[in-house]
């Protein structure tokens, strides 16, 4: 596709957002400004939560709005364009999708909406494969509560692999991954049960990814 064209698109996408924006109530415009800035349009909604995604209704032009029309078509709730206009078809998907989910029908994404669009987006979601070749216990890092990145996703989906986890595989270290981390801890009485991925925790794993008779 034309990178000017491309461009030109996004310039009026973002236009247009800023004025479907500006009409919106003090309320919804602070749900907005709790958005993160850099969001990968893809889908998959480990970026979000409940508590501070952006309230989505019709009228509204954004990539967030791209991200929750491809997980609606994923589920088989929505056929029409990608686009990032919540217009009639996307309301009509999202009421639908409401309805499965025993919630009011309002064609508006809001905190509840969103929470169960959360939960079926981690049930449906494929797990990601972790390569912990690349990782040696003693240089690896140490993950407690609050650490991200790169080897807490691999942690994550390790553990998600293994049954230990159903969280989004988002790469924070919060409390559902450190609870996890002390259930893969409590079946090997080598390792302590401090939640905790240290040296141990780091050789256990990787023993366990390379041998996968080692937790069923």
């Amino acid at each position: 596709m034309n990178n000017k064209f491309i461009s030109s698109s996004l310039k009026l996408i973002g236009l247009v957002s800023a004025m479907s924006l500006a009409a919106l109530p003090l309320s919804s415009k602070l749900a907005y400004a709790q958005t993160p800035l850099i969001i990968t349009v893809d889908g998959y909604l480990n970026e979000y939560s409940p508590s501070n995604a952006p309230l989505l209704r019709r009228g509204i032009v954004s990539s967030t709005v791209q991200d929750v029309q491809i997980l609606l078509r994923r589920l088989g709730f929505y056929y029409g364009p990608i686009d990032g206009i919540y217009g009639a078809q996307t309301a009509s998907g999202v009421i639908t999708f409401q309805r499965s989910r025993n919630l009011i029908a309002n064609g508006a994404v809001d905190s509840r909406t969103w929470e169960a669009l959360i939960k079926a987006d981690n049930r449906t979601s494929p797990t990601p494969v972790s390569n912990l070749n690349k990782y040696s216990p003693q240089t690896a890092p140490v993950l407690r509560i609050g650490s991200r990145g790169q080897a807490v996703r691999d942690i994550q989906g390790f553990l998600k692999q293994k049954g230990f986890y159903t969280g989004a595989v988002d790469g924070i270290y919060g409390n559902a991954t450190a609870t996890a981390v002390e259930a893969f801890q409590r079946r090997d009485a080598r390792v302590g049960n401090d939640g905790i991925v240290g040296q141990s925790t780091w050789a256990a794993i990787i023993n366990a990814a390379g041998n996968p008779l080692a937790i069923n």
